[in-house]
Parts: C-alpha cells; sequence; structure tokens
C-alpha cells in the first residue's frame, strides 16, 4: 500500500471531542468489530465496520471503517494505528470515521504477540516515527496492566460447557439465610446471604474534589426538595450488565480504578453500553447493626420498581429542558409515564425519616473487599411474604 501523508495530529482517544470535524491519526487497541451491510438507493451494496476502540486514556471509543478492504484487516486484540480519520459528532455522541484518504496499519496483532515478542521488540519491527513509538509503547503498558491474557483453552472449554475457573456462577455459591445483621457482619468466609433489614440511607461516595459533601447524602437531599441534579448524579454511561461506569468526568470511590475491558456477566464478554445507574450505597440496619450495600446498575432497577435508568435520564431531560403544551397533551393521550418523578416518588418512599418497614435482601458477599469498597453487593430484593422480627 502506498504511503499516505498525515492530514492530522496523533491524538489521545480523551482529546477527540476537542478535535471535530477536523482528520486525526489514532494508536488503538481494537476491543471487537461489528460488520454491517446494507443497500444504497442506487441497489449496490455499501460494507461498513463499527469497531470499538480504546486506549490508556479512554478506554472505549467508536470508530466507523468504510471499506471492505480495511474491514478484513481487522480483528479484536489488535493494536493498529488509524490514520487520517475524521472526527464527527453525532447527538452528544462523538466518534471517528474512515474517508477516502484514510488507513490502516496492524503494529500488534494479538495480545499474546506482546508476551512472545516482547513490548520492545514490537516497536522495533515498524517503521513509525517518535510519536507514534511513545504512543504505541504507553498501550502496549495499559494492556498489560488491565487486560488479563485469554489462554485460548480456556475459552474453548468455556464455549463448549459454559464454564471457566475464572467465572463466578451464584447457583454453585452456598445461601445462608442470616437471622440479624450481627450475624451478616460477622461472616468469615466468601457466600451468598439473605437477611431483613430497613433502609437507612443511600450514600454516593464521589472522589470528585468539587462534589460538595452534601450531594453524596441522598435522603438528605430528597427530604429536603434538593434534589437538583440527582438523575445526573445518579445515572451514568456504563454496562448495563455488570454496572461498571464506562464513560464519566467523575466516579464513586466503589468503582474499580480501572475499567474492565471485559464483560464478567455477559456470555461473549462484552459490555451492553448504555445509561446505567452509578454505583452507590445503601445503608441498611436492623435493631441489631448496619451494614452498607453496593447497589449497580440491575440491583437499582430492582430497587427502583423496575425503572430503569435511560427511563428516568429521559424524562428528566424532557422535563429540564420545558415541554411544549402540545407536547405534555400528546404524552397524556398516550399515556406516557412520567418516569423521572415516578422514580422521585419511590426515593422518597425508601428513604423516608423513621423506621421504614423491613424488606429481604439478597448479597453476594466478598470477602476480599473492605465493608465500604463492595463486601456486601445486593443481588435481588423481595418484600416479605410473612412478618418477620429481626431483633
Amino acid at each position: 500500500m502506498a504511503t499516505i501523508g498525515w492530514y492530522g495530529p496523533l491524538i489521545d482517544l480523551s482529546e477527540a471531542s476537542s478535535q471535530i470535524g477536523h482528520f486525526v491519526q489514532l494508536l488503538v487497541l481494537v476491543h471487537k468489530t461489528v460488520p454491517v451491510q446494507y443497500k444504497t438507493s442506487r441497489g449496490g451494496k455499501v460494507i461498513r465496520t463499527d469497531i470499538q476502540v480504546g486506549d490508556e486514556t479512554r478506554p472505549y471509543f467508536p470508530v466507523s471503517i468504510w471499506g471492505k478492504h480495511m474491514e478484513s484487516m481487522l480483528k479484536a486484540g489488535n493494536i493498529i494505528l488509524l490514520q487520517n480519520l475524521k472526527v464527527t459528532q453525532f447527538g452528544d455522541a462523538v466518534e471517528a470515521r474512515t474517508v477516502q484518504q484514510s488507513s490502516i496499519k496492524c503494529l500488534v496483532d494479538s495480545y499474546e504477540s506482546i508476551h512472545s515478542e516482547g513490548a520492545n521488540n514490537l516497536m522495533k519491527a515498524h517503521h513509525i516515527g517518535i510519536a507514534s513509538k511513545e504512543k504505541l509503547k504507553k498501550v502496549i503498558a495499559w494492556v498489560l496492566r488491565v487486560e488479563p491474557i485469554l489462554d485460548k483453552r480456556v475459552l474453548s472449554s468455556f464455549k463448549r460447557n459454559q464454564k471457566s475457573a475464572n467465572w463466578k456462577f451464584p447457583e454453585e455459591t452456598q445461601l445462608k439465610e442470616c437471622l440479624s445483621l450481627v450475624e451478616v457482619s460477622n461472616l468469615n468466609n466468601s457466600c451468598n446471604a439473605s437477611f431483613f433489614a430497613s433502609v437507612g440511607e443511600m450514600f454516593l461516595p464521589m472522589h470528585d474534589p468539587e462534589f460538595e459533601e452534601e450531594r453524596m447524602f441522598i435522603r438528605s437531599r430528597i427530604c429536603s426538595s434538593a434534589y437538583r441534579n440527582l438523575a445526573e448524579d445518579l445515572i451514568c454511561t456504563g454496562c448495563q450488565l455488570c454496572g461498571a461506569p464506562l464513560n464519566s468526568e467523575f466516579g464513586s470511590r466503589i468503582e474499580q480504578k480501572t475499567v474492565p475491558l471485559y464483560c464478567q456477566k455477559s456470555s461473549n464478554r462484552l459490555h451492553v453500553v448504555g445509561l446505567i445507574y452509578r454505583p452507590f450505597l445503601l445503608y441498611v440496619w436492623d435493631n441489631s447493626t448496619y451494614i452498607p450495600v453496593v447497589i449497580k446498575n440491575k440491583a437499582a432497577e430492582i430497587l427502583f420498581g423496575n425503572i430503569k435508568a435511560e427511563s428516568v435520564h429521559s424524562s428528566y431531560r424532557k422535563q429540564a429542558r420545558g415541554q411544549s403544551i402540545n407536547e405534555i397533551m400528546e404524552d397524556q393521550c398516550r399515556q406516557r409515564l412520567n418516569f423521572y418523578s415516578l422514580w422521585l416518588i419511590l426515593l422518597k418512599t425508601l428513604l423516608q425519616p423513621g423506621k421504614n418497614s423491613h424488606l429481604k435482601f439478597k448479597v453476594g458477599v466478598d470477602m476480599t473487599k473492605n465493608w465500604e469498597n463492595g463486601r456486601f453487593e445486593m443481588m435481588s430484593l423481595s418484600l416479605p411474604t410473612t412478618f418477620h422480627n429481626a431483633n
């Protein structure tokens, strides 16, 4: 392939939003590739491949690859140099796409080749500039830091048996019925536990220095009607299956320091990206003591009456920008629910002052974590079918 000149700078993915409408060069890891085929108005087929890439500054970023010859060069695990991409924006989403001047160069074929050949040898093997070599070095270091090496034999076994030693299956974990929270707090082994408790406080432990401490205590905000920006604080972009935030300006202290590249809750290990409830702590108590329970996206949906974060955020944004009278009448005619208002009512009910009714919690207990960082993680919640005296 003929050498093509650079039409723009080599950038980190975190800088993409400042380059909208311009050409850029990207040196990134390929997470996954999704081929797309469709017919044009003239009847011919157009081939496009949507890929998800990442680097040490932003783990996930979308790129659209146009052209069948380029698609055949890509696979998950590649580290590639994408030349002369155009950064575009659709609504709030920023992505990059190839144009006629674009080209692709594969620098690293797979994760395994990093270990078999070594980072230094890989960088010497390619005739790339100093800036590209420095960027490649950073991307390789990032991959080695966050990506566990995938053993092909283990993956093959997993596909055949749907079971791997690196994956946890809740149905195989022992369930302990606990009579009090003291019994839960005194557990010595990792397990699943069920118990009755009341909700005391909902806490969002943010690490952003500009995030006021008062905003972290959700109960006081709800009870005092000071819930401005509450939906924005509690909802972010992330994986709808495992609940890991994937792209946020600030995060919770109970979130992982490094975004997981693969989803442990998905059969194909790919994240399902969308709006999710940010992980938070729910302090629950009985007459003996209290414990903090981590609530992630799926558990939060259960807690909030099966209302998804996307529904809440959509209603919130519509209300924030103000609907016209016609839009309000149309919603009423179509019997659309205002999920944001309903969500606030559920929060107020859940966090009302005084002794709330007992609920039955089922949590996963991970003894490798401390109390404030996920030792107890909610799996399910139900109303007690019979009266339970939790003394």
